[in-house]
């Protein structure tokens, strides 16, 4: 299945490959459940302890489950995460404050 979101995982786990496991302001994990009408259809977990990115449906402390058009504007910046969630487009569970630090390494990825 053609995804918006891959091209996305593809510029996470590159800038991943930069990132210095010693020298680190974000160490949460997080999964991202990505939806096509309605349905997941990938889940992603994004390791910022161990600093990787695996595609399964593992444990983490925040879980953003959003289509995949959405997290694809997020990425762009066409539309901010919080606006996502107040237009219920987003729905975080967890640790829903742990999204805040992950903005600006999503906005890194341009």
């Amino acid at each position: 299945m053609s995804l918006k979101s891959n091209e996305v995982f593809a510029k996470i786990a590159k800038r991943l490959e930069n990132i210095d496991p010693a020298n680190r302001q974000v160490q949460q994990v997080y999964k991202f459940r990505i939806t096509k009408d309605g349905k997941v259809v990938k889940n992603w977990v994004m390791d910022l302890k161990a600093v990787k990115l695996t595609e399964s449906d593992g444990d983490a402390e925040a879980t953003l489950i959003m289509d995949d058009e959405i997290m694809f504007a997020i990425r762009t910046g066409a539309m901010p995460a919080k606006e996502a969630m107040a237009q219920d487009k987003m729905e975080v569970r967890g640790q829903v404050e742990l999204i805040f630090l992950l903005e600006p390494f999503i906005a890194s990825l341009k």
